[in-house]
């Protein structure tokens, strides 16, 4: 339902995911279908509760990694170059 919202809106406002957000390339995909921004609650809370601040740290420097490894793939080298394109049907 994604890319029909953003479409829908345009420009009129940010779309915001939230909710089934694990990773990197969920990341990706999310600003391929047209969000302006993810939420990673889940994420950061659990790696907080396990390792304070080093362990939300080490989340994102994860989340990170992951989101270079899938944009490296699809050929986009910045976050701005990520649309749809990079996806496959």
């Amino acid at each position: 339902a994604l890319a029909p919202i953003a479409e829908a809106v345009g420009d009129r406002l940010d779309v915001l995911v939230d909710g089934g957000i694990r990773s990197g390339l969920d990341i990706v995909k999310a600003l391929a279908l047209g969000a302006k921004a993810c939420l990673i609650g889940r994420a950061w809370a659990y790696a907080v509760a396990g390792g304070g601040q080093q362990g939300v740290e080490h989340v994102l420097q994860i989340i990170r990694g992951e989101m270079e490894v899938a944009m490296s793939r699809t050929g986009a080298t910045t976050v701005a170059d990520i649309g749809p394109q990079v996806l496959v049907d």
